[in-house]
């Protein structure tokens, strides 16, 4: 399984000043994980974890072809009775 690659940690600045986020690459794309320092938060690996399922899931359905007719919108009209 490919591994994230660390980009940058920042703090949430003036306004968030207990936040801190760290900003991932997995495969070909961002996403950023965060720590509350003063509430806590969903665990560290939780939240990589989840994050790199849903870019798995994204990849794979782009690369599957589309499947069945495209959308006649009168049939959808008949199935809601709609005139």
């Amino acid at each position: 399984m490919k591994k994230a690659t660390f980009i940058r940690k920042y703090a949430g600045g003036k306004y968030e000043p207990h936040m801190i986020y760290m900003d991932y690459e997995y495969r070909g794309h961002e996403y950023t994980v965060y720590e509350n320092r003063a509430k806590g938060n969903e665990p560290l690996a939780w939240q990589h974890k989840n994050h790199q399922a849903s870019i798995d899931r994204d990849i794979e359905l782009e690369s599957k072809p589309a499947t069945g007719k495209p959308v006649d919108m009168d049939e959808i009209w008949k199935i809601l009775d709609w005139d």
